[in-house]
C-alpha cells in the first residue's frame, strides 16, 4: 500500500508539473519527502500510525499539499496532525519561510520575537509602519515574548514591515484547532504566525503557479475553526481534493473520500495599519498587553 500511496502521489506531481506549470525548487526530491513523510504516518510507536487512523482522502490530500509546496518532514518544514479522522498537513516556522522565499515577488524575509525589556520602536515613513530599532538581549530570552514582527524585502528592494502583540499572536491562537504546538514552541510559532499575516498580501498578489497559491492558503485555513461554517464548494474543483477522492479507492479499495470543508483562518488583516507616530516606545507599543508574564508562563 505504501508504494501506492507514493507512487500515486509523486505520478500527480510530475503530471503537474508537465501540463500544469507547477516549478518546484531545483534541489527538492518529492520521492525523497513523500518517503520521509510515509515513515512518519506509519511509525507505531505511539499506538495507531496515522495512515491507519486517517481517512485514506485526507492523507493524500495532506501529501500533495506537501509536495507542491515543495516542503519535506525531514527538514523539519512541515507535520501531520490528526483532526478526528482527518490528516492535515501543517508548515513549521521553517516551512513558511521556505514557501515565502519562492514566491516570484519576494526576495528575502525576516521575522523575530520581541521579549520583555528588549529595545523595540517603531515609527511611520511615508505613511507606512517600519521598525526603527530593535535591540535583543540575550538577558531577556527567558522573559516573556510580548510581540513579533517582520519584514519582506520584494524584487525592487522595498520593505514591508508587520508588526504584532502578543495580543494579537494570541488571538490568532485562539482559533486554531490545536494549541500543542504553539505551546511546546511559542517563539518559532509566534514567528511563524506574523509571517503568514505579513505575506498574505505577496502570496495573493502573486504571479506564481495557482496550484502552489491555492495549496499555500489551503494549508494556512486548514488550521483554523470558523465558527459559522459555510459551503464554500467551488465552482472549479481543487485539483488536490479531485486526487482525494477520485484516486482514493485505488489505495486499499477505500471509498472515495470527501473533502472537508476548508475553514478560514479569521486573522485580523494588517493591512489597516495607519500613519504612526515616529519613535512610539516599546511600553506604548504593547501597552495593550495585560498581564504578559502570566499569559508567557500558561504558554
Amino acid at each position: 500500500m505504501s508504494n501506492e500511496l507514493v507512487t500515486m502521489v509523486n505520478n500527480n506531481i510530475e503530471d503537474m508539473k508537465n501540463n500544469e506549470g507547477l516549478s518546484l525548487p531545483p534541489d527538492y526530491s518529492v520521492g525523497n519527502a513523500l518517503n520521509s513523510a510515509y515513515l512518519i504516518l506509519s511509525d507505531t510507536s505511539k499506538g495507531q500510525p496515522l495512515l491507519d487512523k486517517c481517512d485514506q482522502g485526507s492523507v493524500i490530500k495532506a501529501l500533495m499539499n506537501m509536495a507542491i509546496q515543495g516542503l519535506s518532514p525531514a527538514k523539519n518544514q512541515c507535520y501531520f496532525i490528526p483532526y478526528g479522522n482527518q490528516l492535515v498537513m501543517q508548515r513549521s516556522y521553517f516551512g513558511s519561510i521556505s514557501v515565502v522565499k519562492r514566491l516570484s515577488n519576494v526576495k528575502d524575509i525576516q521575522a523575530q520575537v520581541v521579549h520583555k525589556d528588549d529595545t523595540f520602536k517603531i515609527g511611520g515613513k511615508d505613511g507606512v509602519l517600519v521598525v526603527k530599532e530593535f535591540e535583543p538581549s540575550f538577558e531577556n530570552l527567558d522573559k516573556p515574548i510580548i510581540g513579533a514582527f517582520a519584514w519582506i524585502e520584494d524584487i525592487n528592494g522595498n520593505r514591508t514591515y508587520t508588526v504584532m502583540t502578543k495580543k494579537d499572536i494570541d488571538t490568532s491562537w485562539s482559533h486554531a484547532k490545536t494549541k500543542k504546538v504553539q505551546n511546546e514552541f511559542p517563539e518559532e510559532m509566534a514567528k511563524r504566525t506574523v509571517i503568514n499575516r505579513a505575506a498574505k498580501f505577496y502570496i495573493n498578489s502573486s504571479s506564481d503557479n495557482d496550484l502552489f497559491v491555492q495549496a499555500v492558503n489551503d494549508t494556512t485555513s486548514s488550521e483554523y475553526e470558523n465558527d459559522n461554517p459555510k459551503d464554500v464548494t467551488p465552482a472549479k474543483r481543487s485539483l488536490v481534493a479531485d486526487v482525494a477522492e477520485n484516486k482514493a479507492e485505488k489505495v486499499e479499495s477505500a471509498e472515495p473520500a470527501k473533502e472537508p470543508v476548508r475553514t478560514a483562518a479569521k486573522e485580523a488583516s494588517s493591512n489597516d495599519q495607519e500613519s504612526v507616530k515616529d519613535e512610539v516606545d516599546q511600553q506604548n507599543l504593547f501597552d495593550n498587553l495585560n498581564d504578559v508574564g502570566s499569559e508567557a508562563d500558561a504558554e
